[in-house]
């Protein structure tokens, strides 16, 4: 009896440090939801002129509606397809803008990407990745009036959440919750 307790014991810490494992590099974006009471934020999609300003997080849960709203935004604007977005994304960029003071919307060039769109998208830029995050609802291209890109790189580095890259040429910077990386 002692040896079946033990072994669960021990499988249940095992699972617990896997679980705490795969979240330590979104804690501070999950820390976020912990200690506000509200996160709010104004979404700008640069390519259907379409603007979302919500609160997705309020007493302690994530608002259905906001998000709905939030995926709707960041839908693959040219398939029209909409996809569930990592709401670790939402809560990272609620970050950034406390960092930066930011009032204004956040300029969105690119959120979800159906597999059809990124495939297009990769053979026309060398750029974009054949696995893009965005295919999976974990990434986003922005840009925020008044701030460069690089400011935004810099600070989502500080962040430590994710892959951060950095486009100057094309003027945008790019966030996902996959491992931990820049470029």
């Amino acid at each position: 009896m002692s040896q079946s307790f033990s072994y669960r014991a021990a499988r249940r810490t095992a699972l617990k440090c896997a679980v705490a494992a795969s979240v330590l590099p979104c804690s501070h974006a999950i820390a976020a939801t912990n200690r506000y009471p509200e996160l709010r934020l104004k979404l700008y999609n640069l390519h259907t002129a379409e603007t979302v300003d919500t609160v997705f997080w309020a007493e302690g849960r994530y608002n259905v509606e906001a998000l709905q709203d939030l995926n709707h935004l960041l839908r693959d604007h040219r398939t029209d397809q909409v996809k569930t977005i990592d709401t670790k994304i939402f809560s990272l960029l609620y970050l950034l803008n406390k960092k930066i003071d930011n009032t204004k919307a956040i300029s969105v060039i690119s959120g979800y990407r159906s597999e059809q769109t990124n495939r297009m998208l990769a053979e026309r830029n060398s750029g974009v990745a054949k696995n893009s995050f965005h295919i999976k609802g974990q990434a986003i291209d922005i840009r925020i009036p008044g701030k460069s890109t690089r400011q935004l790189r810099d600070i989502g580095i500080k962040l430590g959440v994710g892959g951060v890259g950095y486009y100057e040429q094309s003027n945008f910077a790019h966030f996902d919750t996959g491992p931990k990386r820049n470029w």
